[in-house]
């Protein structure tokens, strides 16, 4: 429990003096990644070195980087003894950690208030290749109400803890299911910000707008967002994750602009 309130305080930290936007504009915790210590951006679940990992080169300053080129059999053996790990090996593609799980991080929770509706997420992306219609680094949002005992008895999922010391997330998918229990959250909401890429080495930006749900049954208490890549395999990039309180009228700007799947369409 120590560890988690160090954690939580970091946060409080970060959103004051990191990062390019103060904490009343920004709601994710070193959104734009400057801050951390030795490998480990701050706020953020914990970088493997492997595939995933804290570096310079973003947008500008620091960013994160993943690679879904990793053998599914590096992963484990770097993960089990990292001080013995010899580098990634050769093998085939669809072996890879990008052909299977993906490659993703947790920001900090985010705590809502009741009155919240309208948001704007945005993101800055790089990646190795050109997206295609269905494969495409995204950020994905997932929405979570804390158990209740009342309603949620005999609930079971697959859990995830992204921070050490705190609570559990459940999740779409997993090793093992369990039931859940007082302390742990369970997803209610979900969308993405899909980041279909144009081509290879550069950086875009991608915005969109968010409406949660009005029915208190699907509405939120807690938001974690989840940077992910899987296919194409290569090196992908994030770097300055916003998500912003918006009004109605920002949101209904960002819905009308967001991204278009019609230029990654296979050309008849």
């Amino acid at each position: 429990m120590r560890t988690f309130r160090s954690f939580l305080s970091a946060i409080l930290v970060w959103g004051v003096v990191g990062g390019r936007l103060n904490a009343a504009e920004n709601l994710v915790p070193n959104g734009d990644f400057e801050q951390g210590r030795g490998r480990q951006p701050a706020a953020w679940s914990k970088v493997d070195g492997l595939v995933t990992s804290w570096e310079r080169g973003g947008n500008p300053g620091r960013c994160i980087h993943f690679d879904t080129n990793v053998q599914q059999k590096d992963k484990r053996a770097y993960r089990a003894a990292p001080q013995t790990f010899k580098g990634k090996s050769k093998g085939g593609q669809y072996s890879t950690v990008g052909a299977h799980e993906g490659v993703w991080l947790f920001s900090a929770p985010i705590h809502l208030k009741p009155t919240d509706r309208y948001f704007i997420l945005e993101a800055d992306v790089k990646g190795p290749k050109r997206s295609s219609e269905l494969f495409y680094p995204q950020v994905f949002v997932r929405g979570y109400q804390k158990f209740d005992p009342r309603k949620d008895a005999g609930t079971s999922s697959y859990f995830q803890t992204p921070h050490a010391g705190g609570p559990a997330f459940s999740e779409m998918f997993g090793k093992k299911q369990r039931a859940a229990h007082e302390g742990d959250y369970l997803m209610v909401y979900r969308s993405q910000l899909i980041c279909r890429l144009p081509g290879p080495g550069k950086w875009v930006h991608y915005r969109m707008g968010i409406k949660l749900p009005s029915m208190k049954k699907y509405r939120p208490d807690v938001l974690l967002l989840k940077p992910y890549a899987m296919w194409p395999l290569g090196d992908y990039y994030f770097d300055n994750i916003v998500l912003r309180r918006a009004t109605k009228a920002e949101y209904n700007k960002a819905k009308r602009n967001r991204h278009s799947v019609k230029g990654f369409l296979i050309k008849p």
